[in-house]
């Protein structure tokens, strides 16, 4: 559904979405505060259809955030610093990192100095990487995971992990007794 033809109408459903009372959402759509027209406006079904919607889109966005903060943790925690060199030792182009790889720095240096002792004089290019705090992220992870609460209780971190991930499995059908293929 698209927003509401009437601006107030649409002003309405997106404060009720953010969290307004009925008669805080009606004043802040531009009407003066009457209870009853609030009520009855909230319960109008375009306006009820329309606060769906938007509740729904911000249920997707949250999720959709919450995946990809997991996802941006889990790259800092699991980051590897020989992944910043090619094989031969040396140091990969910014521009050339993998997407994880750059992912998990914070910062990059990069100064010149003069070799001493060359004739030319030779320049010397050092570079500081330093990496997003990985016992920060790991930690998060883990309180994610809830592996300090199995601890707590006796329950292994490995033990609770897998508990966490098959919390979230689904069965498998199971094939009957009477001869079912499945």
């Amino acid at each position: 559904m698209p927003r509401l033809k009437n601006p107030k109408h649409e002003a309405f459903a997106q404060a009720r979405v953010a969290g307004m009372s009925t008669d805080a959402a009606y004043e802040e759509a531009g009407y003066k505060p009457h209870r009853s027209n609030a009520a009855r406006l909230s319960a109008k079904d375009s306006v009820q259809q329309r606060i769906g919607e938007l509740q729904e889109a911000a249920a997707e966005r949250a999720e959709m955030t919450g995946a990809e903060v997991l996802k941006e943790i889990g790259r800092v925690a699991f980051s590897d610093i020989r992944r910043f060199f090619d094989e031969h030792g040396r140091l990969i182009a910014v521009h050339d990192l993998p997407e994880d790889v750059a992912r998990a720095v914070q910062s990059i240096k990069v100064s010149h100095k003069a070799v001493p002792g060359t004739d030319p004089v030779e320049i010397e290019h050092v570079s500081e990487i330093k990496f997003w705090d990985k016992n920060s992220a790991l930690e998060k992870l883990a309180k994610h995971f809830k592996l300090y609460e199995a601890e707590d209780k006796g329950k292994s971190p490995v033990d609770a992990f897998l508990a966490s991930l098959m919390a979230g499995a689904k069965p498998l059908p199971v094939a009957s007794q009477e001869g079912d293929d499945v």
